[in-house]
């Protein structure tokens, strides 16, 4: 009887898991995002053996597998990086497909990375050869011990058979071909997870193939609804005023946001570090709503074959674990026909890259959180205070407050996600605002008092600057003094 009674207690878990799951999804489907279980005999194959390939690397092969991608980081082979949400201890290795590591766009966009300083890595350099590549080894060494044929090609095929599912059911263009491929591992170990962010995406399509077993799913965000969404400066604005009602923002700032929203930023060379971004408000089109605070985490416990397809640029992040976790993620881009229908029905041009419509470039390398993304804005606007306004006592006290407002926002972005993972984000020429960032952390972990931390923000000419802006404003200094020094050296009359 006793037994009998465990199992029907057993039982409601397991219905109340199902429906809690159920929910979870119908959730996630309404904001776009769509986690699909393997359905034909075909798919049902190729994922058990996606769970015999995770096992091998995760616990079979683990030291030999982990030697392999250790070997590459340490020796920059050029295929295997570090995602943000690790640990010293517990790393989160990324090892790209050969296929993406020969993209002509990807290695563009590694060559201005220097500037962008958001890349999900910092030492990947696509050099490697299909022998040499990381992925390659681990899915060889696999296929040896295991005795299978599993290929690049079947997993590629069963992620595009995903689109072309979603894209059945949501009646959209299909997507032919995929960018950015990669694997995804974590051996193990307790990890905080990653800090929320969003990716560069649109018009693209985000897809995560789980592969291990009872694999922590990408968590999704769903944003507070209260107010009008971030869209651009206006909105941004509208937000900060109503976040405290006597959260007044200083003109400048309002000025800045409303006059040069739309002002292409590679016009000027005090904004022209951000020209990848375009305006200010096609950057904030992108990720606005990560200034927003979110109402609810998403996210599921998944069996192997279980895949994630996310279209646009939703907030998301990996999950805190404590065991091992392994997927393969990609974009999907869309053929150009399909391309073609999405122009000719979207309302917002804006949303539309300056192209032929093949977004291979928008796959998700570029990515902000919350913190890192007012970091840069920070960075931008101080200098179009600097120079886009005169000097006189009133514009003088007018820059200091703006200045005040936005370092006391960032402040309170850091306190809501005091992560130390930023740092290993943030470029390493720009060491001003990196030793910065690293004191406010220390101090927000020690309870101590940040004042000091936050005048000296304001003050300093080389935390809230850009590389360039610095290096210029150092180079009319020495100019200016060796001036003075000249006229010094000249003997009076």
């Amino acid at each position: 009887m006793r037994m009998m009674n465990n199992s029907c207690m057993n039982n409601h878990v397991g219905d109340d898991i199902m429906s809690a799951d159920i929910g979870i999804r119908r959730e996630l489907s309404e904001m776009g995002v769509d986690v699909y279980n393997p359905q034909t005999p075909s798919e049902e194959t190729l994922a058990s053996r996606f769970g015999d390939f995770a096992d091998f690397v995760l616990s079979e092969a683990k030291e030999s597998c982990l030697d392999i991608l250790e070997t590459d980081l340490r020796f920059d082979g050029g295929s295997v990086g570090e995602l943000q949400g690790g640990n010293d201890k517990y790393k989160i290795y990324r090892a790209l497909f050969p296929s993406s590591m020969s993209d002509k766009n990807k290695i563009r966009e590694m060559k201005m990375s220097k500037k962008k300083g958001n890349k999900r890595s910092n030492n990947i350099n696509r050099k490697a050869t299909d022998e040499q590549n990381a992925f390659m080894q681990l899915l060889e060494l696999y296929n040896r011990n295991r005795r299978d044929n599993l290929t690049t090609e079947d997993i590629e095929s069963y992620m595009l058979g995903m689109c072309s599912r979603r894209a059945r059911e949501r009646n959209t263009g299909d997507y032919d071909q995929l960018g950015n491929c990669m694997i995804i591992i974590q051996f193990g170990g307790l990890t905080v997870g990653q800090v929320r962010h969003i990716d560069n995406m649109v018009p693209n399509l985000q897809i995560c193939l789980y592969m291990s077993r009872r694999c922590p799913s990408t968590i999704v965000y769903e944003i507070d609804d209260g107010g009008s969404p971030v869209i651009d400066g206006a909105s941004l604005l509208e937000y900060w005023q109503c976040l405290k009602s006597n959260n007044i923002v200083p003109d400048l700032v309002r000025m800045i946001l409303l006059d040069h929203g739309d002002t292409n930023l590679s016009n000027k060379w005090y904004t022209r570090y951000f020209a990848f971004w375009d305006t200010i408000n096609s950057q904030l089109l992108c990720f606005g709503k990560l200034y927003q605070p979110v109402a609810r985490a998403l996210g599921l416990t998944v069996e192997p074959g279980t895949t994630l397809l996310a279209g646009g640029n939703e907030i998301h992040g990996g999950p805190p674990t404590t065991e091992s976790r392994m997927f393969a993620f990609a974009i999907g881009i869309p053929d150009q026909h399909s391309r073609g229908e999405e122009i000719a029905g979207d309302d917002d041009d804006s949303l539309l890259p300056e192209n032929d419509g093949r977004d291979e470039e928008n796959d998700g390398e570029v990515q902000y959180s919350p913190v890192l993304l007012h970091i840069d804005l920070c960075c931008l606007l101080f200098s179009m205070l600097d120079f886009e306004f005169g000097s006189n006592a009133n514009l003088d006290l007018a820059r200091r407050e703006a200045k005040y407002f936005l370092v006391n926002v960032l402040i309170d972005l850091i306190r809501d996600y005091p992560m130390q993972q930023y740092l290993i984000q943030i470029h390493e020429e720009r060491t001003g605002v990196l030793t910065w960032l690293e004191c406010v952390l220390k101090q927000l972990e020690d309870g101590s008092s940040i004042s000091a931390l936050v005048e000296e923000a304001v003050e300093s000419d080389d935390i809230l600057y850009t590389p360039d802006v610095i290096k210029r404003r150092c180079k009319k200094k020495k100019v200016h003094l060796k001036a003075v020094e000249r006229v010094a050296m000249v003997p009076p009359n």
